[in-house]
């Protein structure tokens, strides 16, 4: 994927990713054809091959600059998140972009938000110590979490963002975020 600063570049990004996400948004990811991409962008193929290297880096970026889950962001909170403001900045998180992550479940996708999520935990977590969970014990002897914890937990969060949309009738976000809790307390 395209990591330069040419503004005509990034508007091409931006053109292909909307007019992916609105294909998307009409007809399953398995017959979106990276033609029918780049007839709706107006670019050529050329254009889409130089910026992405397939439909995947699209939800990649679209991903990382309009649905991720920034902790340090999303969390409201000075510094590295504490344990539950991660819970309840995560609950509000799904709430929010449910319907994306919705779009992303139909369409067999949605493994791509865990690896988009592996990478934004990478940084946060690098020094996140959470005593008093089940994970505590996954860290190393140094007290920091490994990439391992780290993609246990974006795989499990992504499993709840997951379920909870597919039956967010059913489930408010306080509940989702009490749930979240429980489940990485080992409760």
């Amino acid at each position: 994927m395209y990591c330069g600063c040419n503004k005509t570049a990034l508007s091409s990004l931006r053109s292909i990713a909307d007019a992916f996400q609105s294909l998307l948004e009409e007809e399953p990811y398995s017959k979106i054809s990276v033609s029918r991409i780049c007839d709706r962008a107006s670019v050529s193929r050329q254009t889409f091959y130089s910026l992405f290297e397939s439909k995947e880096n699209i939800v990649a970026f679209i991903l990382s600059n309009d649905y991720s889950f920034d902790p340090n962001e999303d969390c409201k909170c000075s510094g590295t998140p504490t344990f539950p403001e991660l819970c309840r900045g995560f609950a509000e998180y799904i709430d929010k972009k449910s319907d994306f992550i919705l779009l992303l479940e139909k369409n067999n996708i949605i493994y791509l938000m865990q690896d988009c999520m592996f990478e934004s935990f990478k940084c946060c977590f690098k020094d996140l110590k959470i005593p008093g969970t089940e994970l505590c014990r996954l860290q190393n002897e140094s007290g920091v979490i490994s990439d391992l914890v780290v993609d246990f937990v974006a795989s499990g969060l992504t499993t709840i963002a997951k379920h909870y949309v597919c039956n967010r009738d059913t489930m408010s976000a306080s509940v989702l975020e009490k749930l979240i809790y429980d489940i990485f307390r080992g409760e």
